[in-house]
């Protein structure tokens, strides 16, 4: 609806948002925030948890999830989806369009983000030719080792597990470790032989 309506869509934006900040404006902190949030049975948000959160998009947090203390979410470029029992640790940041599903945790330091900064104009700054958002998805049952930083566009596939401090840069298959920046594969599970083995 507001994407009929720019200027209209860009007054409310700028009555919740600083035009040049993205932290929401405090009113909005406490009066808007809060309410748009969907949250599951027994999901906990901390309280120094950073909220980064415009009304017009979504963060969906499923049942017994949990956002831990100076955790940041930002939904202004799309959805922000968190599934069922997925824990997202300390100091984690997650740039939507992000979907991360079931059973799946989040070291400490990491981030998951689904825009990227565009650049190609050469005659202009960085940070005045705006972003490109590209869905990230992260499948049931996935461990996100600390410090690790996943790019935008990429999946990440079931019972993955992503080692730490590593970059990943390209989709990763199911039943897959990987690590290094950029990540490689190291294992893969094997259900012939019911096991874990080096490619």
């Amino acid at each position: 609806m507001l994407e009929n309506h720019p200027k209209f869509k860009l007054f409310l934006h700028r009555l919740i948002i600083h035009p040049y900040a993205s932290r929401p404006r405090l009113w909005a902190r406490i009066f808007v925030i809060p309410f748009g949030i969907k949250r599951g049975k027994g999901s906990i948000i901390r309280r120094s948890a950073r909220l980064d959160l415009i009304p017009s998009k979504k963060l969906v947090l499923g049942n017994r999830s949990i956002i831990e203390d100076y955790a940041l979410l930002n939904n202004q470029m799309g959805d922000i989806i968190i599934g069922d029992n997925s824990y997202i640790n300390t100091r984690g940041k997650i740039v939507g369009p992000v979907i991360i599903g079931n059973n799946v945790i989040m070291g400490g330091d990491s981030q998951i983000t689904g825009l990227t900064h565009n650049y190609k104009d050469v005659t202009r700054p960085i940070n005045q030719q705006g972003v490109t958002p590209t869905l990230t998805v992260i499948e049931d049952d996935v461990w996100i080792g600390g410090n690790s930083c996943i790019i935008q566009g990429i999946r990440i596939g079931t019972h993955s597990l992503i080692a730490a401090g590593s970059v990943v840069t390209k989709s990763v298959p199911p039943y897959t470790v990987v690590g290094g920046n950029p990540a490689k594969v190291i294992r893969r599970y094997d259900f012939d032989l019911k096991e874990w083995v080096k490619p």
